[in-house]
C-alpha cells in the first residue's frame, strides 16, 4: 500500500511539567526535552513504522533541523524525494507543556510549513497519482490541502483529512474528503455545534451533511465514534497508564490510513488505529511514542489473553 503524506514537520521542544501553568504562573523543576514533531511527520512515521509505503512531501527550513529531521525520516523508511527546501525560515518549532496527568498544551510557530504552498506540492502530481491515499492535516496553508484534496478526488484517491488544529472547511474541499478524522473538540467547532458528551450524531449529521463521506470522532480515553451513510460504529477506549496524550491524534490517523488502505473503513480498521493511539499515550513525545506494526498486534493478543482469563 502506497501513502503519501502532506504536512508539516517541526522540532519539539517539550517541558514535562507537574501541571499546565496558568495565565502568568512559573511552574518550576520542569523536565526539557528537544524531539522530534509535527502532526505531518508523525502521520507519516505511524503509517511507515506500522507496515505502509509512505512518500512524505513537507517542508523544512534553513537550519541544522533540516537534516536532522530528513535522516530520521529516511532511518524510518519514508521516501523523502520530494521534501521541499525553504532557504528563508527556520524550520517550524512546537512548543510544548506536558502535565503529570498526560495533558497538554501547546503552541506552534510553523516557520517553514507555511511555505508548502499548492505550486510546491503540485510539482509532485505523480506521486499522488500513483498513492492509494493522500494524508493531510491543516498545519500546512489551507490552500494547499484543498488544491491537493481536489485533484486527489478527480483522479480517485481516497483523502484522509484531519484539520487539526481546528479551521473552517469549505463544502467543496469537504465534498473532496472521504475520511474526516476529527477530536471532539475540532468536530465542535467546524460543526458551530456545542458538544455535550452526548450528541456526538448529530455532530457527526451536520458534518456529514457539510459533504463528509465518513466522519471519525477520537474521544481520547473514551474511545472512537465513526459515522457514514451506512452504518454508526462506537468502538470502547482502553485503559492505559497514559503518560503523553501528545500523539495520539496523530497515531491513530497514521494506523487508519494503513488499514483502511488494506481493508477499507470498518470496525476493524477502527480498533487497529485505536490500539495504536492507546499505546502512544503510554511513552513521551511525538514520535518516539508510536508504535511497531509488532507492537500493536503484542498488545491486542494480550488484551485478548486477558479477557479470556477474566472469562
Amino acid at each position: 500500500m502506497k501513502i503519501v503524506v502532506i504536512g508539516s514537520s517541526n522540532i519539539d521542544m517539550v517541558a514535562q511539567v507537574s501541571h499546565l501553568p496558568a495565565p502568568g504562573e512559573t511552574v518550576g523543576d520542569a523536565c526539557f526535552m528537544q524531539l522530534l514533531g509535527g502532526k505531518g511527520a508523525n502521520q507519516a512515521v505511524a503509517a511507515a513504522r506500522l507496515g505502509a509505503s509512505v512518500t512524505f512531501i513537507t517542508s523544512l527550513g534553513n537550519d541544522m533541523y533540516a537534516d536532522i529531521l530528513k535522516k530520521q525520516f529516511e532511518k524510518e523508511g519514508i521516501i523523502t524525494d520530494y521534501i521541499v527546501d525553504d532557504e528563508c525560515h527556520p524550520t517550524g518549532t512546537a512548543l510544548i507543556f506536558v502535565a503529570d496527568s498526560g495533558e497538554n498544551c501547546i503552541a506552534v510557530a510553523p516557520g517553514a510549513n507555511y511555505s508548502l504552498l499548492p505550486d510546491a506540492v503540485m510539482r509532485f502530481e505523480k506521486v499522488i497519482d500513483e498513492a492509494d491515499m493522500i494524508v493531510m492535516q491543516a498545519e500546512i496553508p489551507y490552500e494547499t490541502v484543498k488544491k491537493v484534496a481536489l485533484l486527489a478526488n478527480e483522479r480517485g484517491k481516497k483523502v484522509l483529512l484531519n484539520p487539526a488544529p481546528a479551521c473552517p472547511i469549505d463544502r467543496e474541499l469537504m465534498n473532496s474528503v472521504d475520511l474526516l478524522v476529527v477530536n471532539e473538540v475540532e468536530a465542535s467547532f467546524i460543526s458551530d455545534m456545542s458538544y455535550t458528551g452526548d450528541n456526538l450524531d448529530e455532530i457527526a449529521t451536520a458534518l456529514m451533511e457539510s459533504g463528509a463521506r465518513n466522519v471519525i470522532i477520537t474521544l481520547g480515553s473514551c474511545g472512537v465514534y465513526m459515522k457514514n451513510k451506512k452504518e454508526t460504529v462506537r468502538i470502547s477506549g482502553y485503559k492505559v497508564n497514559a503518560v503523553d496524550t501528545t500523539a495520539a491524534g496523530d497515531t491513530f490517523c497514521g494506523a487508519l490510513a494503513v488499514a483502511c488502505s488494506q481493508r477499507g473503513l470498518d470496525r476493524e480498521a477502527l480498533e487497529f488505529a485505536n490500539v495504536a493511539a492507546a499505546i502512544a499515550v503510554t511513552r513521551m513525545g511525538a514520535q518516539p511514542s508510536i508504535p511497531t506494526l509488532e507492537e500493536v498486534g503484542r498488545f491486542r493478543l494480550e488484551r485478548e489473553t486477558s479477557l479470556s482469563f477474566n472469562l
